[in-house]
């Protein structure tokens, strides 16, 4: 059952890549050309790619469309909508901490108010215009303001990850619910309202996103002064085993909620496709501290020694084996 299973996920999940790329195409890439044009701005290359290859594509489809599939409710074009514009807010909001510095004050008014906020800079603008219209028309307009307010004081607390001296349990803390609420917050804009056991799955399922996703950035992070349990690790055997942990509490929670078998184990597929590129890093990182020491020395290892090359056959064939393997872990 699961194997065939995974494959009628591994297909559908690519039809729904390749109809939001057409999506991309028709409605997302003008509407940035739109704003670059009325904003007098222009998006960083790697901000695009970011939108329209991660936030833009992977977000909609393996988050929203295998969620909407699970609770058996079909994602609609308002939804669709929704979610890729949310899809520019999240990185444009990264921009207003990093880049503008907006302060505290700021922050707060263009999240919770933000037709009050004189935008000046390229990203407050766009962060203005899509947050005003995210707060129109989301359906639970409560819900999403919770949600929202979550992810404002978390991304707060980041700062702290500026300091080395940042303890593991505030690093632990940071990391699972910076991940998670940004993950229940994209269902929080949808058309079904998420009752509190969907939201602990959720908020699981994020915490292992944004584990995985500090593993794929131990470089820049390094580079930029950002300490994470990633660049913090001194056994990555210990860190494997801590994430297997996570995966077993996740799945506990997933296969508990109401719905048909099948369709929590297609949900599961679909969200360890993306999670499981984790594990792939943890076992590349594994293997250098046999080739050079346990614990690594960040400072002296190269780019390439810390970069996970996803475009590999290999680690492409290891990402869909730990999709199929992951959902089976209690």
């Amino acid at each position: 059952m699961l194997l065939l299973l995974f494959f009628k996920t591994m297909y559908r999940t690519w039809r729904d890549i390749s109809k939001q790329r057409l999506y991309i195409q028709s409605f997302l890439s003008p509407y940035l050309a739109d704003l670059e044009q009325r904003f007098d701005g222009k998006f960083e290359t790697d901000q695009l790619k970011k939108i329209k290859e991660y936030y833009g594509l992977f977000i909609p489809v393996v988050l929203c469309t295998s969620y909407k599939r699970l609770i058996g409710a079909a994602f609609t074009n308002e939804e669709k909508k929704r979610a890729t514009l949310f899809g520019i807010l999240t990185p444009v909001g990264d921009d207003l901490f990093d880049i503008d510095k907006l302060n505290n004050e700021a922050i707060e008014q263009i999240t919770f108010e933000p037709q009050k906020f004189q935008a000046h800079t390229f990203s407050a603008k766009i962060a203005k215009e899509i947050q005003t219209s995210l707060l129109e028309e989301v359906p639970f307009h409560a819900a999403y303001i919770n949600a929202a307010k979550n992810v404002y004081e978390i991304q707060l607390e980041t700062e702290k990850q500026l300091n080395q001296a940042i303890t593991n349990v505030d690093l632990e803390r940071i990391t699972y619910a910076k991940g998670g609420y940004s993950v229940i917050i994209y269902m929080e804009i949808l058309d079904q309202k998420v009752d509190e056991a969907m939201r602990q799955v959720l908020f699981e399922i994020g915490s292992l996103m944004q584990l995985s996703n500090d593993l794929f950035d131990m470089y820049k992070d390094i580079q930029d002064g950002i300490t994470t349990l990633a660049n913090r690790c001194a056994d990555f055997a210990q860190l494997k085993a801590l994430f297997l942990e996570k995966v077993r509490a996740c799945n506990q929670k997933l296969f508990a909620l109401p719905y048909a078998q099948r369709r929590k184990l297609a949900f599961a597929i679909s969200m360890y496709l993306v999670i499981g590129r984790g594990l792939i890093v943890i076992e590349q990182m594994m293997a250098l501290e046999k080739s050079t020491s346990k614990p690594l020395s960040y400072a002296t290892l190269s780019r390439k020694q810390l970069i996970c090359d996803m475009e590999k056959p290999v680690n492409f064939l290891r990402a869909l084996y730990y999709a199929y393997r992951l959902p089976k872990l209690q």
